[in-house]
């Protein structure tokens, strides 16, 4: 790739950086970069093919046609994402959000390249953070930057299994905390430093 200047690709780094974890606006990330929106696009890729940042799709069929179609933003390294936007310390449900998504990223790039990733939004307000599709089954994944979860929090699995069928494996609610529990048949609460190194 051939910029021949780095400030505005800099600028534009630094405000993707802040917009980890959520829906990209191609439009809103070019104003605020101060860049056309379709050097607004060309950056992202730029950022996409150099392994720096994921756009998570959102997951459908041809059957269902209310989900959100704009994907969502994730930098695939934490220290790369705080550097860049200038992140302090705290972890943010953002911050923990992208950290999730990441990691389990690049482990099924890793080792279950077959296990596709999205995320799950209706605009009717049902969102699931991250589905895993593997041999037409699915795992859901709800990610809460909290030390507890209660019933409540797997409340979109529920509804997600519901409207998934058979094709429903099961799901978890990812959290800050410190125990593996069994919040129902086949949905568990699970700590992420059981699933990843820490944070």
């Amino acid at each position: 790739v051939r910029l021949d200047d780095l400030e505005p690709f800099r600028k534009f780094q630094q405000v993707a950086a802040h917009r980890s974890a959520c829906l990209l606006n191609y439009s809103d990330l070019a104003r605020d970069a101060g860049v056309s929106v379709d050097t607004s696009r060309r950056y992202l890729e730029y950022l996409r093919r150099s392994y720096q940042t994921i756009l998570l799709q959102p997951w459908h069929t041809n059957q269902t046609i209310s989900l959100v179609k704009s994907p969502k933003l994730y930098w695939i390294d934490m220290g790369l994402l705080r550097q860049t936007g200038r992140i302090g310390e705290a972890v943010t449900g953002e911050l923990y959000e992208n950290y999730v998504v990441s990691e389990t990223w690049k482990w099924c790039k890793s080792d279950t390249p077959t296990t596709n990733l999205y995320f799950y939004r209706t605009r009717h307000g049902l969102e699931v953070d991250l589905l895993a599709e593997r041999d037409q089954r699915i795992v859901g994944f709800e990610i809460k930057n909290r030390a507890t979860v209660t019933n409540a929090d797997a409340s979109g699995l529920r509804k997600l299994a519901v409207n998934l069928g058979e094709k429903w494996s099961g799901g978890m609610v990812v959290y800050a905390g410190d125990k593996i529990q069994r919040l129902e048949k086949d949905l568990w609460a699970v700590p992420s430093w059981r699933l990843f190194s820490g944070l």
